[in-house]
């Protein structure tokens, strides 16, 4: 049996949606294109909600110390 690191995770998740919750309580969800150490966030087709409310963002860079939690969809 293997063990994965969180970082294992999200690299198994490339091409793939993920959820990100950051610090301010926005929710960033898209198609998981590539990270970092810092875990500076590259996303496409990405979309952002708070309180109920969409926008559409398309090509996005999330800077990783604003990042509370990734999660593969």
């Amino acid at each position: 049996m293997t063990t994965l690191r969180p970082l294992d995770v999200l690299d198994k998740a490339k091409g793939k949606r993920v959820l990100i919750r950051l610090k301010n309580g926005v929710e960033i969800t898209g198609v998981l294109q590539a990270f970092d150490l810092h875990l500076n966030i590259w996303l496409e087709e990405a979309d952002e909600r708070k309180d109920d409310v969409q926008v559409k963002l398309g090509s996005t860079l999330v800077r990783g110390d604003t990042v509370i939690l990734v999660s593969p969809q």
